[in-house]
């Protein structure tokens, strides 16, 4: 009698669970590449990802949402002003009520902004020059 020897599971995407996989992409004239299908179905990714330039390799990750709460520097810049009870209350509420069309005014802004021409150590050096200036 021969023992069974349980098959390894793979994921339902095709992937090893903790595994490394590699595969080779075609990038476009445009600089566009497209990911493997069982890649993309692992990650969760959906219509946004991040990628990383870490000065060798080029790391894609799914977009996750981070909620950022300033509540603490908002707090501590209007006791600074010397804001106290009512007041400093009133203004901590309009304060973080503004905070979301900040942000939206601040990506698009971001958004308008230039395409990063020329190798990033470039854009990264043109950055510096810039906020020396100011």
């Amino acid at each position: 009698m021969s023992a069974i020897m349980p098959k390894k599971r793979e994921s339902e995407h095709g992937l090893k669970p903790g595994k490394k996989a590699k595969r080779r992409v075609r990038v476009s004239q445009q600089r566009q590449l497209s990911i493997p299908k069982d890649f993309y179905l692992a990650l969760g990714l959906t219509d946004e990802a991040v990628m990383e330039f870490t000065g060798t390799e080029i790391i894609i990750r799914p977009a996750t949402f981070e909620e950022v709460d300033f509540s603490a520097d908002i707090l501590q810049d209007l006791i600074a002003q010397g804001l106290s009870g009512q007041e400093l209350l009133q203004e901590f509420k309009k304060i973080k009520a503004d905070i979301p069309a900040a942000l939206q005014s601040l990506e698009q802004e971001t958004m308008t902004q230039p395409i990063i021409q020329g190798s990033l150590d470039d854009y990264l050096d043109a950055l510096e020059d810039d906020e020396e200036d100011e």
